[in-house]
């Protein structure tokens, strides 16, 4: 039906619609739920004082209309989404787009809950967000075998049973018991871990991947509660990714960086760092929890990622582990081009 033969009560329906997503004065109104292509023609005073008596009646039928002070006023219908700051929605939009990374997702739950976060978002960014999530259930992953027994577990206090394969160790799936305390996203990767106390094995805190758990189960008749002495800033407060407190004594590792390197550096963002120099060169230490072998397990695979633009100058066992790794791959792939 063309705009001009609305109904005053579409035309009531399409101003409330417009006033949850943001505050608008009458003449953004009326141009937005095109009324008027100019608001200097000779209809526009007709108009205005159409949509004005509109806002009024609006104002009787809506308990959280609200009137906002300035010149020209806007208004606006009280929502979740008109009262968020930017920040939280951007932080509502990080959400999102962790759930769709996360979701190799052909369950449905994935998909609510990418519709749900996209309902906190305002209007004209919504259409984005679902665009770029189209994909979701056309990637394999086998954390989502282990996604939903972990948050059944954690949301009701019960323990998860599962078998393990650890990186580095016996190469032998070990069954643990996990009272989970928090489920944690990888700072560079985004692999979702769950942090707990383990009780079959370990009898300590410890950190698992979810991708490495295989055959699992909710023990409903144990329940638990997690415990007021458990802070999350403390156990992860040596850690480079998601390995804290539950991994061996931390080291401090120093580093310097090539100058076509340092600027990246100098831009920050990593974890227990600190910068001790920089010139063309910018020495920093790092702060990492190791593992069973005595070696900063998480933070190799960062430096590492550098190439010959970083030098480990220091423990002399890093060092020697970071110099026999960069051997170990020259003698693998560097005598093809000789």
């Amino acid at each position: 039906m063309p705009v001009d033969e609305w109904t005053k009560a579409q035309r009531l329906f399409a101003i409330a619609r417009a006033l949850r997503e943001g505050p608008h004065s009458v003449r953004q109104l009326a141009l937005l739920l095109h009324l008027t292509e100019s608001v200097d023609g000779p209809t526009w005073p007709g108009i205005e004082r159409t949509l004005q008596r509109d806002l009024n009646d609006l104002e009787l039928l809506e308990p959280d209309f609200e009137r906002l002070p300035g010149r020209p006023p806007l208004y606006r219908i009280r929502t979740h989404r008109t009262t968020l700051h930017p920040v939280e929605t951007l932080a509502l939009h990080a959400a999102a787009r962790l759930m769709y990374h996360r979701s190799p997702g052909h369950k449905h739950h994935h998909l609510q809950a990418l519709e749900r976060l996209a309902q906190w978002l305002p209007e004209r960014i919504r259409p984005v967000l679902r665009r770029s999530a189209s994909d979701v259930g056309k990637r394999h992953s086998r954390e989502d075998l282990a996604l939903e027994h972990a948050a059944q577990a954690w949301l009701e206090g019960h323990p998860l049973r599962f078998e393990y394969l650890a990186p580095g160790g016996s190469g032998q799936w070990r069954p643990n018991e996990l009272e989970i305390y928090l489920i944690e996203a990888h700072p560079v990767n985004l692999d979702l871990y769950a942090v707990g106390y383990e009780t079959s094995f370990h009898r300590a805190l410890r950190t698992f991947k979810l991708s490495r758990m295989r055959n699992l189960s909710v023990l409903p008749d144990r329940s638990y509660t997690i415990p007021d002495s458990f802070d999350p800033r403390s156990y992860f407060e040596s850690a480079w990714g998601v390995v804290g407190a539950g991994g061996g004594t931390p080291m401090t590792v120093r580093l310097r960086f090539a100058p076509e390197a340092a600027y990246r550096v100098l831009e920050g963002g990593y974890p227990n760092t600190e910068v001790i120099m920089h010139d063309r060169y910018v020495i920093i230490d790092v702060r990492a929890a190791t593992d069973a072998s005595g070696l900063p397990r998480e933070l190799v695979p960062w430096i590492l990622s550098w190439g010959p633009r970083v030098e480990v100058l220091e423990p002399a066992s890093v060092r020697a582990h970071w110099l026999r790794e960069l051997r170990d791959t020259l003698a693998r792939y560097g005598g093809n081009d000789g």
